[in-house]
């Protein structure tokens, strides 16, 4: 493995930089801060037509279907830098749910939604989990029959995650109530204004939005089916093997991390610095070599993506060491900074300005965003050491 990148990535990479120096302005940095993945404003949207005029949230896809054909390693260094700044970039339909729609979707289904996907036209909620189909997804029970050219859903999503924000539902929905669970299942494309559809909002221990979803007789194209009927099982696993590796970019970890080390060469209100205290260094110094091998992980997973390749184990991994690792961040920004670490933003002696106390409250989602980690262990066991499955 090629562990620098070469001269024209480093290119690259400099290109993005520049890009967000002059446009991701301090304000769009505290607008993020304030309300993290809800942003949703005009200056925020301003900023993701930039990027979509630029051509960067289809990047890596073939010309024909409205992108620059760069290439993932692109795509991963582009992600990287923009987590790392805090900035909106490309997100999971850009990242799985567009892929997924190029390596199985019919030819109309490229035409109708790549190109406004790269231009940033169309985001879509990822409708996958019900209240009795989390986990185990295959148990899901939301329907969709066939009513002549259209399609008639009926059924619920919860932890809808940006339902109230984007403008599609990559909905997961069974349309063979016959066939064996891990098949009779499809996908979807429903735009989410479509009348029938009403959204609730849930809102989690860190202040983060996500919803539940009701849908009731919604009615959308035939057309709007990807690919095949009842084949959507394969469409859904390959989606989250994506999901898993763009949930986890090391960008923002590094950044983390450049903040845990700002924040311990402070001088605390009773005179000491947790700098000078050496289990301090020692977790720094441990932290830094962590990012490093989540840098790797991502570059890796990347990697088999040049080669055509979905790299189920390889993002399985990069999400479960990468979530952890976030944990082991926020625990170490909070703890060392004694009381004032665990104060929120709202307090005016909050140090740095609550951050690791708001860091610690999201950590928790990305350990079960995209498939809990106690189950992707086993996945990564049974697919990539060929062990049996659990009851087996």
């Amino acid at each position: 493995m090629e562990f620098e990148l070469d001269d024209q990535q480093r290119a690259w990479r400099e290109q993005v930089r520049s890009f967000l120096a002059e446009n991701f302005t301090p304000e769009l940095l505290r607008l993020r801060k304030e309300r993290g993945y809800e942003s949703d404003n005009e200056l925020l949207r301003d900023f993701r037509r930039k990027v979509g005029e630029k051509g960067w949230f289809g990047l890596n896809w073939p010309k024909e279907y409205g992108g620059l054909g760069l290439g993932p390693i692109y795509q991963h260094i582009l992600v990287n830098e923009f987590e790392y700044w805090g900035a909106p970039g490309p997100d999971l339909t850009v990242t799985s749910v567009a892929p997924m729609i190029m390596r199985y979707g019919t030819e109309h289904n490229k035409e109708e939604w790549l190109p406004p996907i790269a231009r940033g036209e169309i985001t879509c909620a990822v409708g996958y989990s019900e209240p009795n189909a989390g986990t185990d997804l295959a148990s899901l029970k939301t329907r969709a029959e066939l009513d002549g050219d259209e399609w008639v859903i009926n059924g619920q999503k919860i932890w809808n995650s940006m339902a109230h924000m984007a403008t599609h539902e990559w909905l997961c929905v069974r349309t063979d109530p016959d066939a064996p669970r891990h098949r009779g299942i499809s996908v979807i494309m429903v735009p989410i204004d479509t009348p029938g559809i009403e959204v609730r909002p849930i809102i989690t221990w860190d202040d983060f939005r996500t919803n539940e979803t009701f849908f009731t007789d919604v009615r959308v194209p035939r057309t709007n089916l990807i690919g095949e009927p009842n084949r959507g099982w394969q469409y859904i696993t390959g989606a989250l093997d994506l999901e898993r590796g763009a949930l986890t970019n090391a960008g923002d970890l590094r950044r983390a991390v450049d903040e845990v080390i700002e924040a311990a060469r402070l001088v605390l209100p009773d005179g000491t610095r947790p700098m000078d205290q050496p289990d301090v260094r020692r977790r720094i110094a441990q932290l830094e070599a962590d990012v490093d091998v989540a840098v790797l992980m991502g570059l890796e997973a990347a990697s088999l993506l040049e080669t055509g390749q979905i790299p189920t184990v390889a993002v399985t991994a990069e999400k479960i060491f990468s979530s952890e690792l976030r944990q082991r961040i926020a625990d170490l920004g909070t703890t060392m900074l004694g009381m004032s670490g665990v104060l929120d933003r709202g307090d005016p002696h909050a140090v740095p300005g609550g951050g690791f106390e708001k860091l610690y409250r999201s950590a928790p989602l990305l350990r079960f965003g995209g498939g809990a980690n106690e189950v992707l262990r086993d996945v990564i066991a049974q697919r990539g050491h060929g062990m049996p499955g659990y009851g087996r």
